[in-house]
């Protein structure tokens, strides 16, 4: 990739000239800027999420870094774990997976460094593409109560306040800074800082999104800037999954220029998200990575810096942080590069083996249900019943894992205790939800056809669905040693899968 960076340094002078005025008269208040916290960032979950630590209601919790997020929001695991009764609200809300019942859950105490809020009501986000690996998001207007650094080169998150500095120049660190004026909405709820950039010299509206982990544009902005999915070199990336039920399909082109402020980025590849949210571009950590970004709310300013290194550099491959971050002992960069290891091209399987065993030993959830898997098909369950135990006590929300356990008590002639695990996996409120007829057809509370009907009652979900239904029935029947059973399931699931679906 070929990025050329244009820098403007004519601010400079004009701050140092103002700077000079101000000492001249000194009857004008002088600017007083001063950090008032710094908490460390983290890398967290299989998608390697800007994280940071937190308070909710006396207890340590993680949060995600969110500034693409409109509001404050707390993940289902955490209220079960907290035995926190939740609410039902009748709302819904929209997310780039589509929409998530909303429910809320009283708090005594939610805190960020010093960024809190009061005793109340919170939303509590129930239907997401996959387990949250964090308790709760903290989005821009709970973040943005005070003026805001995010420095990932540093893994480093300040907060800032200052008194009569409405003109003062405030990028404090020196260097080649450019300034963004923002805007937000009043008149709304929302009131995440948005600004303008170029997109092929179409006009954008973007907002910094320290939520998404890499730069997105929307497919509909996408097309009025000449972005094209089905061009030499673009690629399909498969699907995402945020707030919502739903996967989004994604793919990866190329394009001419970005200009964002003083800078402008040539030959870059972006995604491309499938989704209707209310903006173009998502400006994600694969920029922040490369940027020093202070979000100066009082003037309604960005002030940015360009670090070095690819500023639009998305995962494709195994990239030095990461890798960095599995060599320090981050359970979860080591499962992400046992991952590319394993799905190389070549695969390197020895070393995917190696940093997917050194990731399970450490406890990451996801490295445990996939070494249960391989587990289950070497024919050892007792094996991977503790691998899933140890993987399902940290995501009670992972369905598939919990028939995956399901089948391994049965094979190890603990039948009882797998009911009593499955049923308390699928609660009342999950029974409505994919995959839980699957889990009635385990318990015996519906047969082979009912399944097959309820994994087609979603006619844009169903083949996905079918492929599940199909590939479970089929581990389901190998564990009862009904072996004529199995194998025809099994038939059904080749023809229905194509592509592995989800949980399998």
């Amino acid at each position: 990739m070929t990025t050329s960076i244009l820098r403007r340094s004519l601010f400079l002078l004009s701050a140092l000239v103002a700077a000079a005025a101000a000492h001249a008269d000194d009857a004008k208040p002088k600017c007083l800027y001063a950090q008032v916290a710094e908490l460390p960032l983290n890398y967290t979950g299989t998608g390697l999420a800007v994280t940071t630590s937190g308070v909710i209601n006396g207890a340590p919790a993680v949060m995600l870094v969110d500034t693409g997020a409109a509001g404050i929001s707390l993940a289902r695991p955490l209220v079960e774990r907290l035995d926190l009764q939740m609410e039902m609200t009748g709302r819904y809300a929209d997310g780039v997976g589509g929409q998530s019942r909303i429910y809320e859950a009283r708090l005594d105490e939610f805190r960020v460094g010093p960024a809190k809020n009061a005793k109340g009501w919170f939303k509590v986000i129930a239907d997401t593409g996959s387990a949250p690996q964090y308790d709760a998001i903290a989005g821009a207007p709970f973040l943005l109560q005070a003026d805001l650094e995010l420095s990932l080169a540093e893994k480093k998150m300040r907060f800032f306040r200052g008194k009569d500095c409405q003109k003062a120049f405030l990028g404090y660190w020196g260097g080649d800074i450019f300034e963004i004026p923002f805007n937000r909405r009043p008149e709304e709820r929302d009131r995440r800082p948005r600004f303008t950039i170029e997109v092929n010299g179409q006009e954008m509206e973007a907002i910094m999104d320290s939520g998404a982990a890499t730069t997105v544009i929307m497919a509909s902005a996408a097309k009025r800037a000449g972005l094209k999915i089905d061009a030499p070199g673009s690629k399909r990336l498969g699907y995402s999954h945020g707030i919502g039920s739903d996967q989004v399909e994604r793919w990866n082109t190329e394009i001419g220029t970005l200009k964002i402020g003083g800078e402008t980025i040539r030959g870059a590849r972006i995604d491309v998200a499938e989704t209707a949210i209310d903006v173009d571009v998502l400006i994600g950590d694969d920029y922040l990575r490369a940027h020093r970004v202070l979000f100066a709310m009082g003037q309604q300013k960005l002030y940015i810096s360009y670090l070095g290194g690819d500023p639009l550099l998305q995962r494709t491959s195994i990239e030095p942080w990461m890798l960095k971050e599995a060599e320090s002992g981050n359970a979860d960069a080591q499962y992400v590069v046992a991952r590319y290891y394993g799905n190389g091209a070549p695969p390197d399987r020895a070393k995917a083996d190696a940093w997917l065993q050194k990731a399970a030993d450490a406890g990451q959830p996801e490295a445990n249900l996939q070494l249960a898997r391989q587990l289950m098909a070497a024919h050892r369950p007792a094996d991977a019943t503790v691998r899933l135990r140890q993987a399902l006590d940290k995501l009670p929300g992972e369905r598939f894992g919990a028939l995956l356990l399901y089948t391994a008590r049965l094979q190890t002639g603990e039948q009882d205790l797998g009911k009593r695990e499955l049923q308390a996996a699928f609660g009342k409120d999950d029974r409505d939800q994919w995959p839980a007829p699957i889990a009635d057809f385990y318990l015996g509370r519906i047969d082979a056809a009912a399944l097959k009907k309820a994994a087609t009652t979603d006619s844009s979900k169903a083949k996905a669905r079918s492929c599940n239904a199909a590939t479970y029935m089929a581990q389901l029947y190998e564990a009862q040693g009904e072996q004529d059973q199995a194998s025809a399931a099994k038939g059904e699931a080749r023809a229905q899968c194509g592509t592995p679906a989800k949980g399998i």
